[in-house]
């Protein structure tokens, strides 16, 4: 403390300090009370005070980024990526300059309008990352309360078609299941998988003799730039798909080099990058589009409903969280509405 004590001829304690200014700058300030120990309380007061008011004026960048390094210690690199993305690329550059105090609801509203034209997972996630960052301030005591609570995410203003094979183009792949690639394609197809899951699937995970897939590692990012298999099984219940004859031939004649079903050329586990340009050859020279991985995922879940699947048993399938997710694939294509308006009795 850089200051002096000084008796008043009223008795009184003046306590004079001086005090180091943000611009630089110094300016003294007193503190006048009964005695030397009120005096210097007084002055720690109006210290403490200062430092809330200071804390208070944090900015959502500074504190977000903040965040962002405490959550990289405690979460799966894949969803840090997800945090630090949505953050940088939607929040930061709408957000970012504002103290934290000075968030309202409606700034929040705001920028989920500017994100209106993505998907609604990527306004979820946008949305789940400013409400777990007002959160920690609130908690911290940098502001008294989140602006983001009774905000709801909007769902998609229009319907967005799932974009599916056809059963010409299906008939052509499944033709094709002798060519390089041929097994990741079928348990896409005949199982539905994702493919980060085929990525990690062993072929211990496989039980032949009961005709099911157990899922219990999936490759994905574990840091910038590495990839790895990941166990799913300590966090998320285990799931189990069943399958039929058709995938049951195929696994029956396919090569077991290595304990992965789907191996990289060494005998290792595949990267997405290497999984993707394999499936992109299984493609060349055949007369079908060329629809990502994912949607044979789709084609799967489709098929199965329109052939009568009950829709909570192909929730479970897909390892769907909610039925809700699952009954996208409900939606009738063009084709079969055009056959439907033709029956039309009068």
């Amino acid at each position: 403390m850089n200051g002096s004590f000084r008796k008043k001829p009223n008795g009184s304690v003046e306590l004079r300090v001086w005090l180091d200014m943000p611009d630089g700058s110094h300016v003294q300030k007193s503190f006048c009370r009964r005695t030397r120990a009120l005096a210097k309380a007084a002055y720690e007061e109006f210290l403490e005070k200062g430092k809330q008011t200071q804390a208070r004026r944090k900015s959502v960048g500074g504190w977000g980024a903040e965040w962002l390094e405490r959550k990289e210690q405690s979460v799966k690199y894949r969803t840090y990526a997800n945090y630090e993305l949505y953050f940088n690329r939607y929040i930061l550059p709408m957000l970012g300059k504002m103290s934290l105090d000075k968030v309202m609801p409606a700034d929040i509203e705001r920028l989920m309008g500017s994100a209106a034209h993505l998907s609604k997972s990527a306004r979820h996630h946008i949305f789940i990352t400013i409400d777990q960052i007002m959160k920690s301030a609130v908690a911290n005591g940098l502001c008294s309360r989140n602006p983001c609570e009774g905000i709801k995410v909007k769902p998609d203003a229009t319907f967005k078609n799932i974009t599916v094979y056809k059963p010409d183009e299906i008939a052509c792949l499944l033709s094709h299941l002798d060519r390089p690639f041929g097994v990741a394609i079928a348990i896409l197809l005949y199982a539905g998988l994702r493919s980060e899951e085929v990525m990690g699937l062993h072929w211990r995970d496989i039980d032949r003799k009961n005709r099911t897939i157990t899922v219990r590692r999936v490759v994905t990012r574990v840091a910038k730039g590495e990839f790895a298999p990941v166990d799913v099984t300590k966090n998320e219940r285990v799931r189990v798909v069943t399958y039929g004859d058709q995938l049951a031939a195929v696994l029956a004649d396919a090569p077991k080099t290595s304990i992965y079903v789907v191996p990289a050329k060494r005998g290792g586990y595949m990267t997405p990058g290497s999984f993707r340009r394999q499936y992109d050859s299984f493609f060349d020279g055949l007369p079908i589009r060329r629809l990502s991985p994912h949607k044979l995922r789709h084609t799967y879940a489709t098929y199965l409903i329109k052939g009568g699947a009950e829709l909570r048993a192909v929730q479970t399938l897909l390892g769907h969280s909610s039925v809700k997710v699952t009954e996208i694939y409900t939606h009738i294509n063009t084709d079969d509405q055009r056959r439907a308006s033709q029956k039309l009795a009068y």
